[in-house]
């Protein structure tokens, strides 16, 4: 019985053993997540600072596109202004030359009158030809104005296309930017949800594992009630019975013994012979016997009135001979059911003071598993499972 006892201690630590070694894994688990975590987090900030870089780059370039866009608006300004001034100066060369005609003409006309009135004709043709070249300057004048207000126009176009190019540059630098901060938001909600939703899970996952190890916690609680009610509780049955005088009743009637090395478990009664199963189990029975001089044997062992086995000795051939019988059963018997020796008629036994022939002997083998489960069930409820066991022998009657 001691070795049952150190056995069931050794798997109790055994079991905690193994207890001590999964919580120490989980919490392995639970650092490994909080190291993720931190990574996670590193990763975000690294990101955050790359984001910010990159936005100040983006500004500078911006700054430096106003800038050029600016300084080619004032160079277009100072070409277009130079235009005009040559434009001017063209008109005004145009002008000191006509005027320089009309002087020319006036000191003609005037050389003309006072030559004589022939020369009026040549004078008339002159002042056609005259008017005919002015005519073509200004043809002229009008064709380098047209072609001024043509270029100067182009220039503008020009401009105009630089700027819209600008512009469009500007709005695609813009959609860009726009786009970049947006994936760089949806990455930081991204990387912020996924943070979230594995913050969230192993939050759960610890939730979890509380949970199951209270619930782990309390089947061990309930098992080592159970294991310390097994180590009080004796579920051990045993007796040895003997008779110390020849029996001579006759028979029919159930067989008495006059003491027992051991009764552990209290369910033999030596003075009716009758055994009351304490424990619902598979049982060991052994019976052995010397038979009288000259007279036979015939017994049986019984099951709550049924015969079960039986043991039978007679008819030697020679007189004063004695020989020993017997019978060993192994049976199932619920709690309560009565075992006894039966002694049919004509039934006797050699048996002396200091020749124990006669033994009758029972053995729990194992308990069935009805009597594990009231033992459990008496745990799980708080009752006190040796309140209600079976009275222990002393050993010896």
């Amino acid at each position: 019985m001691d070795n049952n006892l150190n056995a069931t201690f050794e798997a109790c630590n055994s079991f905690n053993t193994k207890l001590k070694d999964t919580l120490m894994g989980l919490i392995g688990a639970n650092n490994d997540r909080k190291r993720e975590i931190d990574s996670i987090r590193s990763d975000h900030e690294q990101l955050k600072k790359d984001h910010n870089a990159f936005e100040n780059s983006a500004t500078r370039e911006n700054d430096l596109r106003k800038n050029e866009i600016k300084s080619l608006e004032e160079r277009q300004q100072k070409d277009n202004q130079a235009r005009i001034q040559d434009t001017n100066k063209l008109e005004s060369k145009l002008d000191t030359e006509n005027k320089a005609r009309i002087e020319e003409i006036k000191a003609i006309d005037n050389w003309a009158r006072q030559e004589n009135d022939a020369r009026k004709t040549e004078i008339a043709n002159l002042d056609n030809f005259a008017h005919t070249e002015n005519d073509a300057r200004k043809a002229e004048i009008a064709a380098i104005d047209k072609f001024s207000k043509s270029e100067n126009e182009i220039r503008k176009a020009d401009i105009s296309a630089l700027n819209q190019r600008c512009d469009s540059e500007q709005v695609a630098r813009d959609a860009e930017d726009k786009l970049l901060n947006e994936r760089i938001e949806k990455e930081t909600r991204d990387r912020e949800n996924a943070t979230s939703e594995l913050q969230s899970r192993m939050d759960n996952q610890n939730d979890d594992k509380a949970r199951e190890l209270e619930e782990l916690r309390a089947r061990m609680i309930k098992e080592n009630s159970f294991l310390n009610a097994l180590a009080t509780k004796t579920m051990s049955v045993y007796f040895d019975a003997y008779r110390n005088k020849a029996y001579d009743g006759g028979g029919e009637e159930n067989l008495t013994f006059n003491g027992s090395l051991c009764n552990v478990g209290g369910g033999l009664d030596v003075d009716s012979g009758i055994f009351t199963a304490p424990v619902g189990g598979m049982y060991f029975f052994m019976f052995h016997i010397a038979t009288h001089d000259n007279k036979k044997a015939l017994l049986s062992i019984r099951k709550n009135g049924d015969e079960i086995a039986s043991i039978f000795d007679q008819n030697h051939k020679d007189n004063h001979k004695n020989s020993m019988a017997g019978q060993t059963i192994i049976i199932d018997c619920q709690r309560g059911d009565e075992i006894v020796v039966y002694a049919y008629t004509g039934t006797w036994l050699a048996d002396f003071p200091m020749n124990h022939y006669t033994h009758w002997v029972g053995m729990l083998l194992k308990p069935n598993e009805e009597e594990v489960n009231m033992l459990r069930k008496s745990v799980e409820e708080g009752v006190d499972p040796c309140e209600s066991a079976a009275p222990v022998g002393n050993g010896y009657d």
